[in-house]
């Protein structure tokens, strides 16, 4: 089976991922589970914006192997630390998303150790996999410094008008 027939499969997946966790309400078990700080807004955003990634690397995996490789790497990281590793931590709890998640590991497996998938393009596809998911992570906590939300230029306007 091709790598991009094997990425369209991963988009398919994801957006069954996403079904299953808006249907058995994942932000809500994030939230108390996991502490997740950020609004419904924000997650469905973040979920948008991993389905166009998924198209595009789907799109241009046979030219760009390296492109569906991280895609697929992607999911097997989030099934892996947003879903299996805090169901372990909760002792169990179900966590939503993870039974359409175990499908990121079928499609992962063969993607993974495919033609396309030599010893350095699957070390990439893990590191560019895992610094796409840790984006918005990192985002969510640039949002609390005072600098990323304009307040200290604010700041600095409110002071300079009161001189």
């Amino acid at each position: 089976m091709s790598l991009s027939i094997l990425v369209w499969l991963a988009v398919g997946a994801y957006a069954l991922h996403i079904v299953e966790e808006h249907v058995l309400d994942w932000f809500g078990w994030a939230r108390k589970t996991m502490n997740l700080n950020m609004t419904r807004e924000t997650y469905v955003t973040i979920e948008a914006a991993f389905v166009v990634l998924g198209v595009v690397s789907a799109m241009v995996a046979s030219a760009v192997p390296m492109a569906g490789l991280a895609f697929v790497a992607l999911l097997v990281i989030n099934v892996t630390f947003f879903h299996l590793l805090p169901m372990a931590m909760a002792g169990g709890r179900f966590s939503p998303g993870t039974l359409s998640g175990l499908l990121f590991y079928v499609i992962g497996w063969v993607a993974l150790t495919s033609s396309s998938a030599t010893g350095a393009n699957v070390t990439w596809a893990v590191v560019i996999g895992a610094a796409v998911i840790l984006w918005p992570m990192l985002l969510l906590q640039l949002k609390r410094e005072a600098y990323f939300r304009g307040e200290a230029a604010a700041a600095r306007k409110s002071a300079k008008r009161r001189k």
